[in-house]
């Protein structure tokens, strides 16, 4: 049907389109009551449309029974009639009135009015399949470890982490996670039968009592919070379900007070012998200023905690990506994420977006939900003074959560390494619920890589079933090649690029699978921030190891920074990698210059290809 629509009008509740002729009955087929959805009743009105004289239609119709002609205001040649003796509400509609109507021939076409209600264009309430499957107070709130889908087939918008408890059995019993932050209340009804004073000290004020101090200048509840996360007792009607209720928490208080080198080395050490999980959500100021990261004491700590911890297995040290990106903030300046024994978590909102805080790096592996602005959705967790809270949020937030995960990897396989770990990430994230958001790259290993989400959000019950019967990724090896750096041609500036390239022979052959690449650099220059760092692997991928930070106006430069990327996950090294350094963001008008000392990519992998059941 072909008609040029040239105004919308209601005829009750009804809306549908009138045209510049003559409406004929057939035309109206596609606006009857039947393609009208919950009508609540039929009233006693009838509409009709006529180009004649209403009074005179009128007059020969009101021997009928039909008063009150009116005159809808503002749609033309449309009245209204009122039927006497006729029910105000009626469930059905009165097809014997209005075909009365409708054989006058002076009437073009006639509905009778009914009543419906309209709905507000709010969120669509739906509910989780998982809704009562916990008794805790808040667990219908904790919508990331819910599934809200109507079928399998949709994108996963959560963690997966129902069908774990339910189908695999795994609750994180027997495993250990220290909380290194700013306390622990462990009196807390839904912590104090997962706390284990064992794995807990405060190096802050030299106890052995994690308890946080209330009446500091900031509140202690941060410690709490992910704690929380990992191990709120579950099917108590009190706050939340944690990640991995069964686990075991213990607090190392580090961020009550003044730190050093040396308390940083303990506090990722603390009782190796029996902690399998460190959690840090903390790393330096989130400023956009700052290039910081463990002191040399820290260093050797990661190493011996990766070497020794868990009975040489390693410990697994999981750390927030930050949360200074609204200061264009990035942690490629982190030197907790630069380690090759961090897991570098970045986070999303409900809808699988980037909260305008996450930093995002080459570093991050994986994303865990977390909450955006203040009035969004949030974390739910355990606070201070026995209470709850449903607005805990950030990277910070994430991290727990997927310490959470590691821990039930743990229990399914206790024989996983440190790295056997992050290559089950690596190999167990969604892409598709983050694929709307810009920076997606896949490399030549066939890899997906957003430098704001790692390789996608964290599937719990994907990794655990693997995990389960996992078999370890073979040693390591690693080695450094140097970049060619010529006296005469080593300048940077606002329009002085500096490329070198390097050949890699893969480590003689004993790396065709890379896990890690780093950087190292040193770099003179007048404003730190402005520096750009590009890497291109042999296989043509592309990856910024570091992005300018315009707030860092520091004239410092780098001092063997390590920058660390997990872009070429799977590639083989073997090759020309190009690196490039530039200024491209600094005032045209500045006459800025600064010189690349030292510059050195350092390849961790294997040689046998990881994954031995694919093949």
């Amino acid at each position: 049907m072909q008609m040029l629509i040239n105004f919308l009008c209601l005829f009750g509740n009804i809306k549908f389109f009138i045209c510049d002729y003559i409406i004929q009955p057939s035309d109206l087929l596609m606006l009857n009551e039947h393609d009208i959805q919950k009508i609540d009743h039929y009233t006693n009105t009838w509409y009709f449309y006529s180009t004649e004289e209403p009074d005179q239609i009128f007059n020969e119709i009101k021997d009928q029974g039909f008063i009150a002609l009116e005159k809808i205001e503002g749609i033309p040649n449309v009245y209204k009639l009122r039927k006497e003796n006729h029910p105000e509400k009626n469930s059905d509609g009165n097809h014997e009135i209005t075909k009365i109507l409708r054989s006058h021939d002076k009437i073009n076409w006639v509905k009778q009015g009914f009543m419906r209600y309209l709905h507000k264009r709010g969120p669509t309430s739906v509910r989780s399949r998982y809704e009562r499957y916990f008794n805790d107070e808040l667990w219908s709130l904790q919508w990331y470890e819910h599934d809200y889908r109507s079928d399998n087939e949709s994108p996963l918008l959560n963690m997966n982490l129902v069908p774990v408890y339910e189908e695999l059995k795994f609750t994180g019993k027997g495993i250990r996670v220290a909380i290194i932050d700013d306390g622990l209340e462990y009196t807390h009804e839904d912590l104090k039968n997962n706390y284990d004073e064992k794995i807990s000290i405060n190096l802050n004020w030299n106890t052995t009592d994690p308890m946080p101090r209330y009446c500091s200048s900031t509140i202690n509840r941060h410690g709490t919070r992910c704690a929380g996360e990992i191990a709120m007792a579950a099917n108590n009607n009190k706050c939340g379900v944690g990640v991995a209720y069964n686990a075991k928490v213990g607090g190392i208080v580090l961020l009550d007070g003044k730190t050093n080198d040396e308390m940083e080395a303990k506090a990722v050490n603390y009782a190796l012998e029996l902690v399998d999980i460190y959690n840090g959500s903390w790393g330096p100021l989130d400023n956009g200023e700052t290039v910081d990261g463990p002191g040399v004491l820290g260093q050797l700590a990661f190493d011996i905690g990766a070497s020794k911890g868990r009975c040489g297995k390693g410990s697994i040290y999981v750390f927030a990506a930050g949360n200074g990106r609204h200061l264009l903030d990035n942690c490629s300046a982190d030197g907790y994420a630069g380690s090759i024994y961090s897991l570098v978590i970045a986070c999303a909102t409900r809808d699988g977006k980037a909260p305008f805080y996450a930093e995002r790096c080459a570093a991050v592996i994986a994303t865990a939900y977390s909450g955006g602005s203040q009035d969004s959705i949030q974390v739910i967790t355990s606070d201070l003074n026995n209470t709850c809270t449903t607005t805990h949020t950030g990277t910070s937030a994430a991290a727990p959560l997927v310490s959470g995960i590691v821990a039930l990897a743990l229990e399914a396989n206790g024989n996983l390494t440190w790295r056997d770990v992050q290559h089950l990430i690596v190999r167990n994230c969604e892409v598709t619920p983050l694929l709307h958001n810009d920076g997606w790259l896949k490399n030549a290993a066939g890899y997906n890589f957003n430098p704001q989400f790692g390789f996608g959000l964290i599937n719990a019950y994907k990794l655990v079933k693997e995990a389960m019967g996992w078999i370890n990724v073979p040693e390591k090896t690693t080695c450094a090649v140097d970049f060619l750096i010529s006296n005469n041609e080593n300048n940077i500036g606002r329009n002085v690029s500096f490329t070198s390239s390097v050949m890699s022979n893969g480590c003689n052959g004993c790396i065709k699978y890379l896990e890690h690449v780093q950087l190292s650099i040193s770099i003179n220059y007048p404003i730190r921030g402005m520096i750009e760092v590009d890497l291109i692997s042999p296989n043509g991928t592309q990856c910024k190891m570091m992005e300018s930070r315009p707030l860092d106006t520091s004239d410092c430069g780098f001092n063997e920074w390590k920058i660390k990327s997990l872009q070429f996950w799977g590639e083989n090294p073997s090759g020309f990698w190009i690196v490039s350094i530039k200024d491209q963001n600094s005032n045209k008008n500045r006459d800025l210059l600064g010189s690349v000392q030292n510059l050195t990519i350092i390849l961790h992998g294997t040689k046998a290809y990881p994954y031995n059941f694919d093949k």
